[in-house]
């Protein structure tokens, strides 16, 4: 099993067993007020939930909830009454605000075969209408499965993002994230994927071919994505944010149901994923006038909560035990602590990516040190060095 594989599995003990809140920090909600927070989720059948109730929106309601926001889904969707979620593995229950703006098939911009979400907003004002503090724009997985246009996909979104900025408010808040990577050949979806399976002369494609031309085509369209908000942002808009979703959905065999839709393993992924984000977000809108997003590699829409690390660092004991993995294969032994060793066993493996999750999340105590745990050398313990650890882990 590779090093990819190993990181999901993990991930999905951590999530399943333990309800691990990555990067967010006991005091990340100290600054909440008591408004309700109006949350706009925009998006395609991923945002809609096809064939999964509730899609990543139902875990991100219960997370902020949980944290004691006061949380109102919205959106012309399902907004007759809340969803009711169970979890299999652990039985525990909640309901959740079922409202939102997702809508399965759609693309960023309507073409023949394919409705667009531009249309749709405008067409039913929704943004005005639902007047949201915080808009999450998922769109541009039906664009890839159709081939269309990839390389002016960008151009498409910057129309979308443009109308959503123009109808929110200055202190109002847009997201705009990538999208996940695709498992083409999957049973079920696979004439999905029609026209990656031929070239313009209909010279037959591959499996591998083809799987390897969406994967192209999804790396072309996230990396528009992240240049668009980056553009806007140094434009002068101040309220917009990029997110990283792909980078949630680890292992598309295990998170994806049918290769294309994400199952409910990676739709917490991604609902845990969002409360950070927006936790932070909304941390740093109670102490600032103006968030600050940080602009650093790995990219990701701002850090969850930091935690400082002196010289020598002890964290809290607790009596939760740990997230237990498969046996792993130990990496090179060393003498000296070394970055990613946060164990301090003298070997780099996926235990290392246990420990650096409970230490984000002060699941258990665990020794280690400032060089074996600070990726970054910023000084600083956060989801920005977990990334890193897990690019490290994944060569």
């Amino acid at each position: 099993m590779d090093a990819k594989k190993y990181i999901a599995l993990i991930c999905t003990a951590a999530v399943v067993l333990t309800g691990v809140r990555i990067g967010v920090s006991a005091d990340a909600t100290d600054n909440k007020t008591n408004e309700t927070i109006k949350i706009l989720p925009v998006g395609d059948s991923i945002t809609d939930g096809y064939g999964t109730e509730g899609s990543y929106r139902k875990f991100l309601y219960n997370e902020l909830t949980e944290a004691g926001y006061s949380i109102d889904m919205t959106g012309p969707n399902a907004s007759w009454g809340d969803g009711e979620y169970t979890d299999p593995v652990s039985g525990a229950f909640f309901r959740y605000d079922n409202a939102h703006c997702g809508y399965s098939g759609y693309a960023i911009e309507e073409y023949p075969g394919r409705n667009g979400i531009l249309e749709t907003l405008k067409n039913g004002d929704y943004v005005n209408k639902y007047d949201p503090d915080i808009v999450i724009l998922q769109i541009g997985t039906n664009d890839i499965i159709d081939n269309h246009e990839i390389d002016t996909a960008g151009k498409r979104l910057d129309k979308l993002v443009t109308y959503i900025l123009q109808n929110i408010d200055e202190d109002d808040a847009l997201f705009v994230t990538t999208i996940p990577d695709l498992d083409p050949n999957r049973e079920g979806v696979y004439d999905w994927f029609a026209n990656y399976r031929h070239l313009a002369d209909w010279t037959p494609v591959s499996d591998v071919n083809a799987e390897k031309w969406v994967g192209d085509q999804i790396a072309e369209y996230n990396g528009q994505v992240k240049a668009l908000v980056e553009s806007k942002q140094k434009s002068g808009v101040k309220n917009i944010y990029f997110g990283d979703i792909n980078h949630t959905i680890t292992d598309v065999k295990s998170y994806l149901k049918d290769g294309v839709h994400p199952n409910d393993t990676g739709y917490k992924q991604m609902g845990i994923y969002w409360a950070g984000v927006i936790k932070e977000y909304l941390g740093n809108r109670t102490s600032s006038p103006e968030p600050s997003v940080t602009a650093a590699e790995p990219v990701i829409t701002t850090l969850p909560s930091e935690t400082t690390l002196p010289e020598t660092t002890t964290m809290p004991v607790t009596t939760e035990p740990a997230v237990t993995t498969e046996p792993d294969h130990p990496g090179p032994k060393l003498a000296e602590p070394f970055p990613g060793d946060v164990n301090l066993d003298g070997t780099l493996n996926t235990a290392d990516f246990t420990d650096m999750i409970n230490l984000l999340t002060g699941k258990e105590h665990v020794s280690t040190d400032r060089i074996s745990c600070d990726l970054n050398s910023d000084g600083k313990l956060n989801i920005a060095d977990l990334i890193l650890l897990k690019g490290t882990l994944m060569k």
